[in-house]
């Protein structure tokens, strides 16, 4: 019997090399973590509140509250009162992440241009697009009340290269 690869396995090991890549581009800052979450922030002018943040994150509850206490602890974000509804909180960058946005904006550029390199604008959207397919398809299977069986008849005929 073959060892089938996960494909996720595949998508970690791009991950961590992205990742990796990414930290020696910005090694100056104070922040090894949730660099994207302030480009986010920023981008939506501080009109999202921490909730919200985790949905487009896909982030839950108790995680984005630990992601923003740590921006907040280092200084790039802070919470401020929604004026239309006081029980909300609008998460805001400080003056310290405005001034670091441009290096993290930059450096994952350069990374997305590296390492697209060579790699056509077709099959780029070919890949996005199965990237979002897999992604819908695996959704299911993330409840807790959905058991994932493989039927005793079915075979993984295809393999990923």
């Amino acid at each position: 019997m073959q060892l089938e690869e996960p494909i996720s396995r595949k998508l970690l090991q791009l991950a961590k090399t992205y990742l990796s890549a990414f930290s020696k581009k910005i090694e100056h800052l104070d922040l090894n973590r949730y660099h994207y979450m302030l480009v986010l922030i920023a981008e939506n002018q501080g009109q999202l509140t921490q909730k919200k943040i985790g949905e487009i994150a896909g982030k839950d509850k108790s995680h984005m509250v630990s992601i923003i206490d740590t921006l907040a602890e280092k200084g790039y974000v802070y919470r401020e009162v929604n004026p239309d509804d006081r029980r909300q909180q609008l998460i805001k960058i400080t003056e310290k992440a405005q001034k670091e946005l441009p290096a993290i904006r930059e450096s994952f550029g350069l990374l997305n241009v590296k390492a697209t390199e060579g790699i056509s604008t077709d099959k780029l959207k070919v890949f996005n697009e199965v990237l979002q397919q897999m992604s819908e398809n695996l959704k299911p299977y993330t409840s807790t009340d959905v058991t994932f069986r493989l039927k005793k008849t079915t075979t993984l005929k295809r393999k990923i290269q």
